[in-house]
């Protein structure tokens, strides 16, 4: 038995319509009747449909937010989070404004934006959340700012990687709920995925080899590769399927559910 699964929500648990299907939520049943702790690993922040599907996958077991920059329990109690430095922030900030594309800021408890467009406003609703209009800078300088992001086309996406700041974590994903975009996701230096997974199994006090996560997009990798049982879904980035091998069917097909159901069968050492 592997007795930590940590899954990915966009393309991994969730699909086009939003929503995890029952099949999902009936092996995660299974594997927690015979003691696998599952654990969200995304990049969505702490608080709306991602709250919720970390209550429904194990109320007592710590997750992980914004991509690796939040670790934390469901109801609030955070183990680990890990903030921008101001000026980092400060510099998105201003290369938004001069691109003029939204910029999303996250602190551990709201999304913000200087302004609202369909775009903005249509991921705000993938995610279960209000995007709150404000000056950025006053929300860099009176709250912890864990995250910023871009939701932008693909073709745009390497000059926004550009502006990110020295230094910082630069990670790119997608979701079938909002097709044809890229987030652009912007956390400090060092904090990623895999720094949250390898945080949360030293913690949990399980050998990273004994661990399995499932994924499907190029942020994924990192997180993946330091696990001794990555899962990727028949819907996975390019990149992704030509890294790994142990590919289970795509969201739409309950591959989750499968991999799932495979950490209950596992041996480990």
């Amino acid at each position: 038995m592997i007795p930590l699964v940590v899954v990915d929500l966009d393309g991994t648990i969730v699909g086009r319509d939003g929503q995890v299907k029952m099949c999902v939520w009936q092996a995660v049943e299974r594997a927690t009747e015979a003691g696998v702790k599952v654990a969200v690993c995304t990049g969505r922040p702490a608080f709306g449909i991602a709250l919720k599907i970390a209550e429904r996958l194990g109320q007592d077991n710590p997750h992980i937010f914004q991509g690796g920059a939040h670790i934390g329990y469901p109801d609030g109690r955070m183990l680990k989070v890990t903030a921008l430095d101001e000026d980092s922030a400060k510099a998105m900030i201003t290369a938004s404004r001069k691109l003029n594309v939204v910029l999303e800021i996250y602190t551990p408890t709201n999304m913000y934006v200087e302004r609202k467009t369909d775009l903005s406003e249509k991921h705000a609703k993938l995610i279960g959340v209000t995007a709150i209009v404000r000056d950025l800078e006053e929300v860099v300088a009176l709250e912890p700012v864990i995250r910023a992001q871009w939701v932008v086309a693909p073709a745009l996406r390497e000059q926004f990687i550009e502006t990110a700041p020295p230094g910082a974590n630069v990670a790119v994903a997608t979701s079938p709920g909002l097709p044809n975009v890229d987030f652009v996701t912007i956390t400090r230096g060092g904090t990623s995925k895999a720094s949250a997974v390898a945080y949360l199994a030293e913690r949990l006090r399980v050998p990273l080899r004994n661990v399995m996560a499932v994924g499907d997009s190029e942020n994924d990798i990192p997180m993946l590769d330091i696990v001794g049982h990555p899962r990727v879904m028949a819907n996975s980035s390019v990149a992704v399927l030509e890294r790994f091998d142990m590919v289970v069917p795509d969201v739409e097909q309950c591959g989750a559910a499968e991999a799932i159901d495979q950490s209950v069968k596992l041996r480990v050492a």
